[in-house]
């Protein structure tokens, strides 16, 4: 008699295809997005004037944007220094995350060389901080590094965080809202998960409130951001743990890459 049973769940990813196929379709989406938003121009002007007719000549309002990137990148380094002490994916999580982040920039510099889109405080205002003719308007590149680097810290917190105790492991084998919810269990994490999307979102806020963007490039730079590093994390985190694995034969690099006692990719301790 034979007895069918149903096959074990897998909660990851299937086959190594998978994680590139994903890459791709969020590329495909942020090249459907970011040319989209050029036909928001219209009410995003309109928006961009009555936000900056109270709002332009605050005083500091041009650091803000600066301080948010600045204190991304430090946070990107705590996190990857975090992710010594979870094993070489969250490590990997790091690398990528962060070489993610220089492509997006790449991106969004080619974006703007393209497209061309004449800054606001060019024609419409007039702003003491206001970009010099040719550093085109659209997509933000602050924008896009803040919000790069934010999800290179999120994708790493998170990885160190499921290493660590039980987090899950993939953005991409459960929903998004159980993710977050499992987060909650480790308060280090969860801070790690939370102050990147707000000082992001706050760094893109400040370059519409300053003028020296439009509210479509701020969202274009968001979108160029996390769908870059998102799928260069996809792609290039698994070949990377099991270079990374490699380069760890030698012990004088396991001491850099790892932290004390750590062993494997799984951050199981000795």
């Amino acid at each position: 008699m034979f007895i069918l049973r149903s096959p074990p769940y897998h909660s990851g990813v299937k086959s190594p295809r998978s994680p590139l196929l994903l890459a791709l379709l969020w590329l495909l989406a942020a090249a459907v997005i970011v040319p989209s938003l050029l036909l928001l121009r219209g009410p995003s002007t309109d928006l961009y004037l009555a936000v900056t007719a109270r709002t332009a000549d605050l005083p500091g309002v041009e650091l803000v944007a600066e301080v948010g990137v600045v204190v991304l990148a430090l946070l990107w380094v705590l996190a990857a220094w975090q992710a010594r002490g979870a094993g070489l994916v969250a490590v990997a999580t790091a690398v990528v995350g962060g070489a993610g982040a220089v492509l997006a920039y790449a991106t969004s510099e080619v974006a703007k060389t393209i497209v061309q889109q004449p800054r606001g405080c060019w024609e419409l205002i007039e702003i003491a901080h206001c970009p010099v003719a040719g550093d085109w308007s659209f997509p933000s590149n602050h924008t896009t590094i803040a919000f790069a680097l934010g999800t290179a810290v999120v994708l790493t917190a998170l990885a160190t965080g499921r290493a660590r105790g039980g987090v899950v492991d993939s953005l991409f084998g459960t929903t998004t809202a159980l993710r977050f919810r499992r987060a909650r269990r480790l308060p280090p994490h969860r801070v790690m998960v939370v102050a990147p999307v707000v000082l992001a979102v706050v760094t893109g806020a400040a370059r519409v409130v300053q003028g020296v963007h439009y509210p479509h490039d701020v969202v274009a730079g968001a979108t160029v951001g996390v769908c870059v590093v998102v799928a260069v994390v996809l792609a290039l985190r698994g070949p990377a743990a099991a270079g990374l694995g490699v380069l760890c034969r030698n012990e004088a690099v396991c001491r850099l890459v790892l932290a004390p006692g750590v062993r494997g990719e799984g951050g199981v301790r000795g």
